[in-house]
């Protein structure tokens, strides 16, 4: 049996969790800094300065057997900002995968990446330390970032990677790894699911029903190509949006007369005939189509 790609995406996702969630006990038994990172206790709220400082005492003075070595800030600041890169690459992917049709903003998912890094870098270097802390606040003050999002749902993408960079920065990657997977299986059950038309037109989970295990007989693309005028082309799309599986506008070249030739390679539908494609296109666009006619090609992919 052959899994779809939509399939196959989501179970290196699965497979991904357990081999985290697996080769993190492993190395946690053997490396303390580990298991030190990985903590499901957050920090500690509403500490004053003086129980701060008077916990800072009692642990530099802990130097019994049970105290457990403590990683130096600059290996701790290293295990945060790896375990944040961990944990924040299934929801890049996530991102990725369920807007593939639409096409998603590359620099949104470079964002979702490195935007955990940089906070959980910077959460370690200025954890428990005022100071540095408005330092920072007055850096960030004279610094201004200007972006426009395509799709606000993206921002929420954004805000988890804040999320997790959060979790890694403050030695509680357990946290993080539940807010990731909380979160992925979240997305991917309403775009599975299509709650509330959020993800019109994109290819799905095969257990929704819309889309069948792929068969091992490679799949056939058709190559369109119809000479119109210019406002004929939305005209012609329409049809390809409710006639075919898939397609895509590979070539467009002027011609004389003001025409255009347009070529696309697309995927008929099983009830769709090319005939029947050609006749809806006549119907819908004359008389701005002068030609449409079809070359079949074995797809690459």
């Amino acid at each position: 049996m052959t899994l779809n790609p939509v399939d196959r995406s989501l179970l290196r996702l699965l497979l991904y969790y357990i081999l985290l969630v697996v080769g993190t006990m492993v190395v946690g038994r053997y490396v303390p800094a580990v298991r030190q990172a990985v903590s499901l206790e957050g920090p500690p709220l509403g500490m004053t300065s003086r129980e701060l400082r008077k916990t800072l005492e009692e642990g530099a003075g802990a130097t019994g057997e049970g105290a457990a070595p403590r990683p130096t800030p600059a290996a701790a600041t290293a295990l945060a900002m790896i375990g944040a890169l961990a944990l924040v690459i299934p929801v890049a992917r996530v991102y990725m995968l369920t807007k593939q049709r639409v096409g998603y903003d590359p620099s949104v998912v470079q964002t979702v990446i490195l935007l955990p890094l940089a906070v959980a870098g910077i959460v370690a270097v200025v954890q428990n330390s005022l100071a540095l802390a408005f330092s920072l606040a007055g850096l960030a003050a004279a610094v201004r970032f200007r972006n426009t999002l395509k799709d606000t749902k993206d921002a929420v993408y954004i805000f988890v990677a804040m999320g997790v960079g959060l979790a890694a920065g403050v030695q509680a990657l357990a946290l993080g790894f539940v807010m990731s997977v909380i979160y992925n299986v979240a997305v991917v059950t309403l775009w599975a699911l299509n709650v509330g038309d959020t993800y019109p037109g994109e290819p799905r989970p095969s257990f929704t029903g819309e889309f069948p295990i792929a068969t091992a007989v490679p799949a056939i693309h058709d190559v369109l190509l119809v000479e119109a005028d210019p406002a004929a082309q939305p005209l012609v799309e329409r049809m390809l949006e409710r006639l075919t599986k898939s397609w895509r506008l590979i070539e467009q070249v002027s011609g004389k007369d003001g025409r255009m030739t347009l070529t696309y390679e697309l995927r008929l539908k099983k009830k769709t005939t090319r005939a029947a494609l050609i006749d809806a296109i006549a119907r819908e666009a004359a008389p701005q189509v002068a030609t449409a006619t079809f070359r079949a090609q074995p797809a690459t992919g």
